[in-house]
């Protein structure tokens, strides 16, 4: 029995061409499905969900890897990466926590399809919950309990939430690593630049130095050059002997 069949039975919706199958508005309540599957407790049902198989070394091994193809709609939709391409899709997040399609194959994707169909979308909660427990309820599989849609939802849930904490982890590890390095690197440059500063300064200091060497010789050298016209002096008409400062004074003197 279909989706559509099944909502006109509940009279959720009309058929538009009602055979010998549909019900008369004469039929018996009892020939009539009850509507919604019964509800499972939910403590009840978290409390026998299994711990998410996501260990340490199938979370490394997931995490090493990145989607090699689209992903199944029926397994999460479309492939999520990050801009790097590290970070696998959500369907790989399930194989690697073991989650598989119900095998009635009733997952909460599949739930999720037949809630936002044409004959489900326009009707409020309650009469979608009704209708789709109905559904379930006549699946020609066999009945499908709602217990098993809720334990692949929560399943799926808690196996993204437990690679979205290792995730954080190593985030929070290459983080708190990469703080380490970029400290130790500001180190290292400070303690150049402190250097480099400490040798342009005795650079200075170097030049100042001999720059104030070189003026003292050069008053010297004019006493000495004095001399030297005076001893010649006497004996010339003009004086070779230069008295003055030298045509190519050195950079820095004023």
């Amino acid at each position: 029995m279909g989706l559509k069949e099944v909502l006109s039975r509940m009279k959720l919706v009309e058929l538009p061409d009602a055979g010998p199958a549909a019900v008369s508005p004469g039929a018996s309540s009892s020939s009539r499905p009850t509507g919604a599957a019964t509800v499972p407790d939910l403590d009840q049902l978290l409390a026998s969900i299994p711990a998410s198989g996501l260990d340490d070394r199938k979370l490394e091994s997931l995490a090493a890897k990145a989607p090699k193809h689209a992903a199944d709609p029926a397994e999460g939709g479309a492939s999520e990466t990050s801009a790097a391409g590290e970070i696998p899709d959500f369907a790989a997040v399930y194989r690697a926590a073991g989650i598989e399609v119900p095998a009635h194959g009733y997952s909460a994707f599949k739930i999720l399809e037949i809630l936002q169909s044409p004959d489900l979308a326009p009707l409020d909660a309650k009469a979608k919950a009704a209708a789709l427990g109905g559904f379930l309820k006549m699946n020609p599989g066999g009945p499908v309990p709602l217990s098993d849609v809720i334990q692949d939802a929560v399943r799926r849930d808690q196996a993204l939430d437990r690679f979205e904490e290792f995730l954080r982890g190593k985030l929070n590890d290459r983080e708190a690593e990469a703080e380490r390095q970029n400290a130790a690197l500001q180190a290292e440059i400070d303690e150049l630049s402190r250097k480099n500063r400490e040798t342009m300064e005795a650079n200075r200091r170097a030049l100042e130095a001999e720059r104030a060497g070189l003026e003292s010789w050069r008053v010297r050298k004019q006493a000495e050059e004095h001399r030297l016209f005076e001893a010649i002096s006497p004996f010339v008409d003009q004086n070779p002997i230069t008295t003055g400062a030298s045509n190519a004074p050195t950079k820095g003197a004023s």
